[in-house]
């Protein structure tokens, strides 16, 4: 890593191989799985069909959940890219790339070339950050470009970048709530605060021309949200700023509840096979770090702020998502990178490298054993699956940690960040035909579409599956709840092509008067047919 940190041209190389191993191999090979992938990749080619670029819609009705970022940045890859999966996960996917990058600069402005090289390296081999490049969702768009704003804020921690510099964070902001709403200017505004109160070396306020910069970001990020309201009106209001923002955050009406301490457990799975490196984020013991924060570097001191607000912002939200922390991975990457590269230049036996290696073992040593049983528990006893994740789960730790228990912190570092890179790869070679199964009903939406009858509807009984929907290009009819209800559409119909799960199928058989005909079956999935004896 030292070597190739010598030249920026080669740090730019390394950090390009390595998204394309993480973000771009076989970036369409999964079908889109849960709610939001179907929905958003729908929305942007309405979108681009209407070529209304104001309201969202999703089968032609307002979808007012999300600002428009995503499907703005969709829209060219629709026309450019045949897969329509990886044209909807484009996106995303360079936003992942250009927030590592953004790392890299801001690690080379603060400290060294090494330590950003570090910093973007752990982004691009962090399962969670990986995930977020690979999905079509709003979490990366918005990540990015809230990446890009801090960045610039950050680096003026140690001397003034200039104006053009500070305004550019300012329009990064205003693309980010264009991204995601109003709480990226509550998560940098946070930071913030919280940076200026706690550091008193400096004229923070004036490097950051907070009065020149405001203007810029209402410029960016206003203007859509004053055309959404005067095409829809109060609806707009009460669906996304009241529902979607401020009820989703105090209320559980959107049925994310989680404890307090949620995000714990999921840091160190967003984290991995990083999570076990951890404990450099301390150099020395946690108190002894506390009392000396008046002391810590400016850059660390405002990373560390960006780091804790987002997790500490949405720790006390009533709803959580593991992606709302997405925007608190950046940070700890590059603090993590800055860590490893003072001790690889330092050199000295360290105590934190040792419990590093011993904490990296146990994490990988669980999830390779926990793999089999993953995947036999949840995916009708595919243990095969797990199997053939188990080694690439655990023997690069064990090779990082021979590295790491000879203090070649280095060497176990680069074996980490190969760990990383041949866990995403071994994830998709092996894992995504099993979660493109179970996750995503596209092959059984294809057959549905095949075995159809002029006229017959198309239903799902007991569950709602987006990818059905967006597979059947929105034919499915609704959603029916009772055999009641079903037996009665079937009645008026003929018959009525049945989705569900596989659990369910009992409910079907005692329809009065109908039989149900099993037409298909993948993974969980079952399709029939009911109609009349």
């Amino acid at each position: 890593m030292q070597t190739i940190a010598k030249s920026t041209a080669g740090s730019l190389l390394l950090l390009a191989a390595l998204s394309i191993g993480t973000l771009f191999f076989r970036i369409g090979a999964l079908p889109f799985i849960g709610n939001d992938e179907p929905r958003y990749a729908r929305i942007a080619e309405e979108m681009a069909a209407s070529g209304s670029w104001t309201t969202p819609t999703l089968e032609g009705k307002p979808w007012l959940e999300k600002p428009p970022l995503y499907y703005w940045s969709t829209i060219p890859f629709l026309s450019a890219v045949p897969d329509r999966e990886a044209a909807a996960r484009c996106a995303p996917a360079l936003g992942a790339l250009v927030t590592a990058l953004a790392l890299f600069w801001l690690g080379t402005a603060l400290w060294n070339r090494l330590s950003g090289l570090l910093g973007g390296s752990i982004a691009l081999t962090s399962l969670g950050f990986v995930a977020g490049g690979r999905t079509a969702a709003t979490d990366m768009p918005f990540t990015c470009c809230l990446t890009l704003g801090l960045a610039c804020l950050a680096a003026a921690a140690r001397r003034d970048p200039g104006p053009l510099k500070i305004l550019a964070a300012y329009a990064f902001l205003g693309l980010a709530v264009l991204g995601k709403g109003p709480v990226a200017v509550i998560l940098a505004a946070g930071i913030g605060l919280l940076y200026w109160y706690l550091h008193d070396r400096g004229d923070t306020m004036r490097r950051w021309r907070v009065c020149r910069g405001i203007p810029v970001l209402l410029l960016v990020g206003a203007p859509w949200f004053w055309l959404a309201f005067r095409e829809n009106g109060y609806a707009f209001v009460a669906t996304f700023f009241v529902n979607h923002n401020l009820a989703r955050y105090v209320t559980e009406i959107h049925h994310h509840s989680q404890p307090f301490y949620f995000y714990i457990p999921v840091l160190l799975l967003l984290m991995f096979p990083w999570s076990g490196w951890l404990p450099f984020l301390i150099t020395e013991s946690p108190l002894k770090t506390l009392r000396r924060w008046r002391h810590w570097d400016p850059g660390m001191l405002f990373l560390t702020c960006w780091f804790l607000v987002p997790l500490l912002f949405f720790s006390m939200s009533d709803s959580k998502l593991a992606g709302y922390i997405l925007p608190s991975l950046p940070p700890a990457s590059l603090i993590l990178g800055a860590r490893i590269a003072r001790r690889i230049e330092d050199g000295s036996a360290s105590p934190v490298l040792r419990i590093s290696m011993v904490l990296s073992l146990a994490l990988s040593a669980v999830m390779a054993l926990g793999a089999p049983l993953y995947f036999r528990k949840d995916y009708g006893g595919d243990w095969e699956t797990g199997l053939l994740l188990s080694p690439v789960l655990f023997l690069p730790a064990l090779l990082a940690a021979a590295f790491g228990f000879r203090n070649r912190c280095g060497k176990a570092a680069a074996a980490t960040l190969v760990h990383g890179l041949l866990v995403v790869v071994a994830v998709v070679v092996f894992a995504f035909p099993a979660l493109g199964t179970y996750h995503s009903a596209r092959d059984l939406a294809g057959l549905a579409l095949k075995v159809r009858l002029e006229q017959e509807p198309i239903v799902t009984y007991g569950i709602v599956d987006h990818s059905l929907q967006y597979y059947t290009g929105y034919e499915v009819l609704g959603k029916v709840d009772d055999p009641v209800s079903l037996g009665r559409l079937s009645r008026e119909h003929g018959g009525v092509l049945v989705v569900t799960k596989g659990h369910r199928i009992g409910e079907l058989a005692i329809v009065e008067g109908f039989s149900a005909e099993l037409l298909g079956t993948q993974g969980d999935f079952r399709l029939l047919r009911l109609r009349r004896e």
